[in-house]
């Protein structure tokens, strides 16, 4: 109503399970922008085997599973690392979060993601905003990653890499 150019894309966050893999045979594989990425998000205390075989069965199914916020994961890091290590290397990508940015996600992923950021492990940034509420936090979050990480960081994990992986161009 308002001649606003913009185009909204179907899109959201797969949590898996055990059992996703029987669901996703059933229900099919949500992907993001009708792409072959698919946002992955789940919470855990161990790392179980399902897992694993989830990223594994998407990979040879010819997705792309990103794991949405793995900053977050409640997982030490000596556990949690070189499950990261493998997953990518496997060719799952990061997606970290803006909140974590602010310490609002606790002591761990504000360390994590500032590390990782360094490291240039994200291949993207997002806000993961479930509520108005929480806006301000994420644009807190986006501000100091411009501001630590430089504008070109920023545009690269929230505009480039988006729009390469998405939409190839």
């Amino acid at each position: 109503d308002r001649d606003i150019d913009y185009r909204l894309w179907p899109g959201g966050e797969l949590r898996l399970f055990d059992g996703v893999i029987d669901w996703l045979k059933t229900h099919g594989v949500p992907t993001l922008a009708d792409s072959k990425l698919v946002l992955i998000d789940f919470w855990i205390d161990k790392w179980a085997r399902w897992i694993n075989k989830a990223f594994s069965w998407l990979l040879a199914e010819g997705y792309t599973p990103v794991l949405a916020h793995p900053e977050r994961l409640n997982l030490d890091d000596k556990k949690l690392e070189p499950r990261l290590e493998d997953l990518m290397r496997e060719g799952v990508l990061l997606q970290g979060n803006f909140q974590c940015m602010t310490g609002e996600a606790g002591y761990h992923a504000d360390q994590r993601i500032r590390r990782w950021l360094t490291e240039e492990r994200y291949t993207f940034l997002a806000m993961d905003m479930h509520r108005p509420e929480g806006l301000e936090s994420r644009f807190d979050g986006m501000t100091m990653v411009e501001t630590e990480f430089g504008r070109t960081t920023l545009d690269r994990l929230t505009r480039d890499n988006p729009r390469q992986w998405v939409f190839g161009s």
